[in-house]
């Protein structure tokens, strides 16, 4: 992938969207989210079916992006009022990384939410997403000040180039591998101090 990031629409379609956002609201899936307070969030090694997607999306975001990928995670934030998602840069497990809209409810049907990339605000409609690069790339979204029952759906699908620095990097099926896959980028860190 040249771009920093590249928008991708129809990146998913309507059925599996308001299945997945069904599923999210449903079960008592979310925990709160320790960095974007007013959110709750969970991880593809907690719930299979974020597991799946992250594989299904998969060949798509290598025709996307003219690599060859190995999945390493998916994230599910559901966004509630006085989220704020500060300006960051994402570990390497994120060198590839997807935000999906999956579904929102907003009280102001004209109130539009970006994700920011560098300093470019992008919109992104329902079922599209942004393939950016995750650790390359400083990106945020500003405080989402909707006031309840307003929430904002979103999923980041994680993925690492086999044929670059970071393919030994494990799928984080489990707490310990991602510990794992922590542990090594933190040792990277030690020892290139």
């Amino acid at each position: 992938m040249k771009e920093q990031y590249k928008y991708v629409k129809n990146l998913i379609d309507k059925d599996l969207r308001n299945y997945l956002t069904s599923f999210s609201l449903s079960e008592p899936i979310f925990t709160p989210d320790v960095v974007v307070p007013q959110s709750h969030s969970t991880h593809s090694k907690d719930y299979i079916i974020y597991k799946h997607l992250l594989h299904f999306l998969k060949p798509r975001i290598e025709k996307e992006t003219s690599l060859s990928l190995k999945p390493i995670y998916c994230y599910s934030r559901l966004y509630l009022e006085g989220a704020k998602l500060v300006k960051h840069k994402d570990r390497p497990s994120c060198e590839i990384s997807v935000s999906l809209t999956l579904n929102f409810s907003y009280v102001d049907k004209k109130y539009k939410w970006p994700l920011c990339i560098e300093n470019l605000p992008i919109v992104i409609k329902i079922g599209d997403g942004v393939i950016y690069k995750g650790c390359e790339v400083q990106h945020w979204r500003p405080i989402f000040t909707q006031p309840k029952p307003s929430w904002h759906h979103q999923v980041f699908l994680h993925y690492v180039n086999k044929n670059g620095p970071y393919e030994h990097l494990k799928e984080e099926l489990t707490t310990e591998i991602a510990n794992e896959n922590k542990n090594y980028l933190d040792s990277l860190i030690d020892t290139n101090l």
